[in-house]
């Protein structure tokens, strides 16, 4: 490792910067895998000092360990959202926000459907695929499975809804919807046929 690249991975990795771990390659005692820390230093050789959260203190070598970057507002943040589930009036919850926090709430991998220009509603991209329950209508949709409303600001993460909102959201889906799972699979259906 050249000197040039030494002062690249300082500049990239300074003291503070918060790192996850995906693998060491240590066959001794290895971090294990998914481990926070954060950077203390890089020295002369390109390796990065880290202060790891479960009290170890090993090094990791960029071009042999694999880590990523954690950006904490987006590890930390709790937002405000409200939790509609099937048959059961909407509630207001503080969530981690997070993708895996997120996935928790609607049972997979998520898919966002714009609501207005403000809010998102975050389902199970597969909802009707795996024949989850029914849950609201939206639009000319049914909703599978839970899903959750949260603020857009337009950026990359999503915000906490305000008050008006959470009124507003609250009032639209209060009433519990009947809807069969034949009703939503004609729906599926009629979504793939209108490509």
């Amino acid at each position: 490792m050249n000197e040039k690249q030494i002062q690249r991975i300082k500049e990239q990795y300074p003291q503070g910067t918060r790192i996850e771990l995906n693998h060491m390659d240590d066959s001794y005692h290895p971090v294990p895998e998914g481990t926070l820390g954060t950077v203390k230093h890089v020295d002369d050789a390109g390796q990065i000092h880290v202060k790891w959260d479960n009290g170890r203190g090993l090094a990791i070598i960029p071009e042999v360990d694999h880590f990523s970057i954690v950006k904490e507002n987006n590890k930390n943040e709790m937002i405000e959202v409200i939790v509609v589930e099937p048959d059961k009036h909407p509630r207001v919850e503080r969530i981690t926000n997070d993708l895996t926090t997120m996935q928790t709430i609607v049972g997979g991998d998520i898919e966002e459907i714009g609501l207005d220009d403000h809010t998102v509603l975050v389902c199970n991209e597969e909802g009707k695929l795996i024949n989850l329950k029914a849950n609201r209508c939206v639009g000319h949709d049914i909703i599978a499975g839970t899903f959750f409303i949260a603020g857009d600001d337009g950026g990359e993460e999503l915000i906490s809804l305000n008050e008006e909102q959470i009124k507003e959201y609250t009032e639209k889906f209060y009433e519990i919807e009947e809807h069969t799972q034949e009703e939503m699979q004609r729906k599926m259906r009629f979504e793939f046929y209108s490509y």
